[in-house]
């Protein structure tokens, strides 16, 4: 059996080798040519295994995008983007806004680069990368708290896109909220008819697009944004990470010698850990759901991302044992985890129900931190195998076990590598 892991170890390092660019990879040769944000940091997160320089390139690259006030984008545009929708024109973000070159999104992704960040540093020991990336981490971090907080200790997010998670249901009622108008433009991302069914419907395209010309006409202030904006969502997943992010970054600074950011960031964790638990835990579902903003109300689906949480800390004693009753109904298939469970479920449809191998992984280390060892083992065990039987799958059927979306995808690839390692990092240090 090792050898069929070490043949399949080759094949994950050549798809980040054929993915790789310069000084970063691309998601997939498919649909995602340029640099994505948490695509980078699970990246990263495998590659350590294989590449240490290259990972921490990886990284490196990244922060390189980071805008002057902190932002770090969801897509930097390193090449030329003529032919893909939405490229830098669409979005209309001058290149100075990074400091360089690089024209970029006007959105972020969930901060998983800094426990990505963190992950490198773990696995290589190299101080002087772990110096090179704080000062840009942590201008990450001040930035959810002061430009994405309306209270210091949840984060907002603006767009779909920026959850990571676009295509989840808990985002109907939000989308519902507005008529994007006409809204004209040509995807690129249905071209070929064995992704069309896969992939957002037009009606949620409407809405996206809508929302990026929003924000490009008021030329990104955020101020405004929040205020008018149909789209003002605590995603779960995003403050479960970025609790994680702010442990991550107190960790690294404590490792540097600075022990008051170290305790600055762990009091932002504790503050950010604290709210989900008393102001995002839905004991109808068992699981922890996102707010929105606009309509003050919760969004209660049965998502996965209502149960990574664990990831950060967050249950207490009853939530722990309530989340273990509502773990039975994401267990309840051939292959776990599916991505939501609920009545909308679609199993070949982006996050309406197939499995991802990213989600996983957040949830495998989140699992063994509350002590939820069994269920731990059965993600890790699923994960491995749906990769050995379907190969580097963007995602899968949670009921055929069938690789869907994009092939060779690269946190796929990088993530089986972490997976299979001989020691892998399975628990935070929490």
């Amino acid at each position: 059996m090792r050898g069929d892991t070490d043949e399949t170890r080759t094949r994950a390092v050549s798809v980040l080798e054929s993915n790789r660019r310069d000084g970063y990879t691309i998601p997939s040769a498919t649909l995602y040519p340029f640099q994505w944000n948490w695509d980078s940091a699970f990246v990263a997160v495998g590659l350590v295994r294989a590449d240490p320089a290259a990972a921490k390139r990886e990284i490196r690259t990244l922060l390189d995008a980071q805008w002057r006030n902190g932002m770090v984008p969801q897509i930097a545009f390193w090449s030329d983007a003529e032919g893909y929708f939405p490229g830098p024109e669409e979005w209309g973000i001058a290149a100075d806004r990074t400091g360089g070159t690089v024209r970029t999104s006007g959105i972020t992704q969930p901060p998983m680069v800094v426990p990505a960040a963190r992950h490198v540093y773990e696995r290589t020991g190299d101080e002087s990368f772990r110096d090179a990336v704080l000062p840009a981490l942590r201008d990450y971090c001040e930035w959810w708290r002061t430009e994405r907080s309306d209270d210091g200790e949840l984060v907002w997010v603006r767009h779909p896109w920026a959850t990571g998670m676009d295509d989840s249901p808990a985002w109907r009622g939000p989308l519902e909220r507005f008529d994007p108008g006409d809204v004209e433009y040509v995807r690129e991302d249905r071209k070929d008819e064995d992704f069309a069914a896969q992939r957002p419907t037009d009606w949620d395209y409407d809405r996206y697009v809508a929302l990026v010309r929003q924000g490009r006409a008021v030329d990104w202030d955020e101020k405004r944004l929040r205020e008018e904006s149909p789209f003002v969502v605590e995603d779960v997943l995003t403050n479960a990470l970025y609790v994680r992010a702010c442990e991550s970054l107190s960790e690294m600074f404590a490792d540097a010698g600075d022990e008051e950011q170290a305790e600055e960031w762990d009091a932002q964790a504790d503050a950010t850990r604290r709210a989900l638990r008393e102001r995002r835990w839905d004991d109808e579902l068992g699981l922890y759901v996102s707010h929105d903003l606009v309509s003050d109300e919760p969004l209660s689906v049965p998502s996965v991302a209502g149960l990574l949480p664990m990831l950060a800390g967050v249950p207490d004693d009853y939530q722990r044992e309530r989340l273990r009753e509502t773990l039975s109904a994401f267990l309840a298939y051939d292959r776990v985890v599916p991505s939501y469970v609920g009545p909308d479920v679609d199993y070949d449809r982006y996050w309406r129900g197939p499995v991802w191998q990213n989600t996983n992984w957040l949830l495998e280390r989140g699992l063994r931190r509350v002590g939820f060892d069994e269920a731990a083992a059965r993600v890790r065990e699923d994960s491995v195998s749906l990769i050995e039987s379907e190969g580097f799958r963007e995602y899968f059927n949670p009921e055929t076990g069938a690789g869907r979306g994009s092939d060779r995808f690269s946190w796929s690839a990088a993530l089986y590598l972490d997976w299979t390692a001989d020691d892998p990092l399975s628990v935070p240090d929490r």
